[in-house]
């Protein structure tokens, strides 16, 4: 396995791969999204680790869902249960690999949480856990901003440790040490493209907001029309954004996959 290193531009180019995938097989990897985030909220239902239990189990079926990509831009096409690969395609030993990044995702992620309560009282936790009504959200936007910076700064490192490492135990075999530093170092050394790749993905999200609000200003008393506009537009571009995973470890990994 090489890491190779990117332009910034790519950064972008892989916002368009994205798009390119999609557009080529918009009803199977729509389902397939659909069905991740789908999977992701039922798992919230399990009793005492329900919580938790999605920042574990993202890890195993994040590799069905780039496995579905994949699958995709070399023109075949995925059927859904290219979701549950990781759980059944590589064997016990990476899937209790994946299963350990995922633990690792989830000590993260309420590490940084609870770091981020100390100067918000946990409002953040409330926003993520769907627990604040809009009253209370309203008052503490100041609180909110300070302590989501918080959280950023805190599970980037992380972030950056988990970005490619599920695909590097799945599909080559490393462990958990080594798939968390591979990944780690991998986007690093293309800072500038995943910089440039998380500002477009903030800039298409900006984009979208502004035609919900054109057409809440243009139709203020439809809301059936925002509904059918908001379903669609927001299930193209998070499958979209996931899509767009795939072109990032095709351009930044030279490697034979399975």
């Amino acid at each position: 396995m090489h890491v190779k290193r990117v332009s910034i531009r790519q950064g972008i180019q892989w916002i368009g791969e994205g798009l390119r995938l999609v557009r080529q097989s918009l009803g199977p990897l729509s389902m397939l999204t659909l069905a991740y985030l789908f999977a992701l909220m039922l798992l919230t239902l399990i009793p005492v680790i329900g919580p938790a239990a999605p920042l574990i189990l993202v890890q195993v079926l994040s590799v069905g869902l780039m496995e579905a990509v994949r699958m995709t831009d070399r023109g075949e096409t995925p059927p859904l249960s290219t979701l549950f690969a990781g759980f059944r395609r590589y064997g016990s030993t990476t899937r209790n690999r994946l299963i350990g990044l995922g633990l690792i995702n989830a000590a993260a992620t309420l590490l940084a949480l609870a770091a981020a309560a100390s100067v918000d009282n946990g409002s953040l936790i409330k926003v993520a856990t769907g627990t604040m009504d809009a009253s209370e959200l309203q008052s503490i936007d100041q609180e909110l901003l300070w302590a989501s910076l918080i959280f950023a700064a805190l599970y980037m490192p992380a972030q950056m440790a988990l970005w490619f490492a599920p695909i590097f135990a799945a599909w080559h075999g490393l462990g958990i040490g080594q798939s968390l530093f591979y990944s780690f170092f991998t986007v690093w050394q293309n800072k500038g493209a995943f910089l440039a790749f998380m500002l477009g993905w903030f800039a298409m999200a900006f984009a979208a907001s502004l035609v919900l609000q054109a057409i809440k200003w243009l139709a203020p008393n439809t809301p059936l029309l925002l509904s059918i506009v908001l379903t669609p537009l927001s299930l193209i571009l998070m499958t979209a954004l996931y899509a767009s995973y795939w072109p990032s470890y095709r351009d930044s990994v030279s490697a034979s996959e399975p």
